[in-house]
């Protein structure tokens, strides 16, 4: 009995999220719920913003792709890439605070994406357009400790879980006080 108890008393603190089939399906259902957490703006810190700071590791859903392909956002727009430690470069301009052109030049083979989510080991951009033209909508970074050891969807579990926990001290508190409340009513 008392460990039915507490098990229900847990369970909203524990991570259950479905299987999901791609990662943009499951970047589509954890953003509303992180969004709140995310960087405002690309440009706030400037050079010493997180998106220079940070070495970023891109994930992919593709199946058998096990590339670590490292990007490291430098302040001149050029993009340093290591794919397994082969050196490649790609470029990106930073348009205002929430938007930024990735591609090969500015204007060859580059898109413009939209600042999705931004936070010291995330990073999400979403391809602006009409969705039912674009094949890739997202572009998910994890910070390099991050990124080099889990999968797209570990990965995107740790962010849901990272800030699921911050919300627990809270969740707790107001648990605790409905159950100091309730005493206080039925003693009454």
């Amino acid at each position: 009995m008392e460990e039915r108890l507490l098990d229900k008393i847990a369970e909203p603190f524990n991570l259950n999220l479905p299987e999901y089939t791609s990662m943009e399906q499951m970047i589509d259902e954890i953003l509303p719920v992180v969004k709140q957490f995310s960087e405002n703006s690309l440009e706030d810190k400037g050079e010493d913003g997180l998106l220079f700071k940070v070495n970023w590791v891109k994930m992919s859903d593709q199946p058998g792709y096990t590339v670590v392909s490292l990007h490291a956002f430098q302040p001149g727009g050029e993009i340093r890439i290591a794919n397994d430690g082969a050196m490649d470069v790609s470029s990106f301009k930073i348009l205002g605070a929430k938007r930024i052109i990735i591609g090969d030049s500015m204007y060859r083979n580059s898109f413009l994406y939209e600042l999705a989510f931004l936070d010291n080991d995330f990073l999400i951009f979403k391809r602006h357009g009409n969705e039912a033209n674009i094949q890739d909508k997202y572009l998910f970074y994890c910070s390099e400790p991050i990124g080099s050891r889990l999968t797209w969807d570990e990965a995107l579990e740790k962010l849901v879980g990272k800030y699921r926990d911050n919300q627990m001290p809270w969740l707790l508190i107001l648990f605790v006080l409905i159950v100091v409340i309730a005493v206080i009513v039925y003693l009454r």
